[in-house]
């Protein structure tokens, strides 16, 4: 359960140490660096993951959300028009979608 709680970031057995001999206290801190280095690397690989796998989700649907943003701004310039120099014979009846 030490070692849990060390790997989780609970530092608080590093007071443990005090009452250890030498030899003891040298494992001691070999075993916890090993353990604090092991865990900053899993954490930072799951992280690096995460980012890779939030980009590959971005980059799939990039071109619709940039479409999606036209579109918008059109709608938007199209809405600041006044009524009374709107036409409808400016726009189409229909807006195909493929």
């Amino acid at each position: 359960m030490t070692v849990f709680r060390a790997a989780m970031g609970d530092f608080s057995v590093v007071g443990a140490s005090l009452y250890l001999d030498w030899f003891e206290n040298c494992i001691f801190w070999l075993i916890f660096f090993c353990i604090l280095f092991t865990t900053n690397i899993i954490f930072l690989n799951f992280v690096i993951a995460e980012a890779a796998n939030s980009y590959s989700k971005v980059s799939e649907k990039l071109e619709q959300y940039i479409l999606i943003e036209k579109c918008k701004l059109i709608d938007e310039a199209e809405n600041m028009i006044p009524e009374r120099i709107w036409k409808h014979d400016w726009y189409p009846k229909y807006i195909v979608v493929r």
